[in-house]
Formats: structure tokens, C-alpha cells, sequence
């Protein structure tokens, strides 16, 4: 009897990783939707990727990986990687724990958020997980905004 319920055990560990990546799928069309639904202009980008235009700034969403990771991620054109420096990039980047501000290769200032979707997600976090980017483009700003004038 012993060896039978460790055999369910084990089958059930083995299983139950793969049970949650299949549930945590969320499409593009229905990350689209979702935000099109929120009042934002949104469309097609790539095969795994939409552009929600917010004001003057494209923001990309992404599905990425097995579990469906969710990437939101823009590029700020008008911001010079030059005026940045390092120590404002770092100081930003440990304030803000759920998000990150870089400098590409090609010398583009970004800002990006990943959402770990192995749990799953529902509309309600990918609506409030667009609105915490937003959120961290204008605290960005902000702070990009401040350091220039003091």
C-alpha cells in the first residue's frame, strides 16, 4: 500500500508542474482584448507581442515562455542615454523592485516589467499590472525630471 500511494505521489509532482503552465496561458488576443477593453488603442506588433499606445509612448506586451510570462517593456525616444548616468539608472533600479530601466545596445533608454505567469493570470492583473507600468514610466520621469532640475 506504502508503495503504491509513493508512486501516486511522485506521478502527481511530476504532473502538477505541467498542470499549471497549460492553466497560466493567457493568448495575445486576449491581452489585447483586455486592454482594448481599458479605452487603449491597441494592435498587432509581432507573433507574441502587441503595441498599446498610451500618449506619446508605445508600450510592447509580450507573452514569452512556457508558463506565458507577460514582458511589458517601452522605449523612451525622448530621453538621452547620455543625460542618464549610471548612478541614476542604479538608483532608480533599487527603489523599484517590480521593474527595471536600462540602456540597450543600440543606446535606447527602456523600462521594463516582467509579470511570472506560472500561476496563471486573470484580467484583472494584467489591467492592473499595465497600470503599475505606467506607473513606473511616469515615476521615471519624475525622478529623470527632478535630477535635472536640482
Amino acid at each position: 500500500m506504502r508503495a503504491i500511494l509513493t508512486v501516486l505521489a511522485a506521478a502527481m509532482l511530476v504532473v502538477s508542474p505541467l498542470t499549471t503552465a497549460s492553466a497560466a496561458g493567457v493568448s495575445k488576443q486576449e491581452l489585447s482584448e483586455i486592454l482594448s477593453g481599458q479605452g487603449y488603442a491597441v494592435r498587432d506588433f509581432d507573433k507574441n507581442m502587441i503595441a498599446v499606445v498610451v500618449g506619446d509612448y508605445v508600450v510592447l506586451v509580450g507573452i514569452d515562455g512556457a508558463d506565458s510570462d507577460i514582458s511589458y517593456i517601452t522605449f523612451l525616444s525622448g530621453v538621452s542615454a547620455n543625460a542618464l548616468g549610471y548612478e541614476f539608472l542604479n538608483r532608480f533600479n533599487n527603489e523599484v523592485k517590480f521593474g527595471r530601466a536600462y540602456v540597450d545596445r543600440d543606446g535606447d533608454v527602456a523600462i521594463q516589467m516582467d509579470r511570472n505567469a506560472a500561476g496563471g493570470v486573470s484580467a484583472e492583473n494584467i489591467e492592473s499590472d499595465f497600470d503599475v507600468f505606467l506607473l513606473l514610466i511616469s515615476k521615471f520621469l519624475s525622478d529623470l525630471e527632478s535630477q535635472t532640475i536640482a
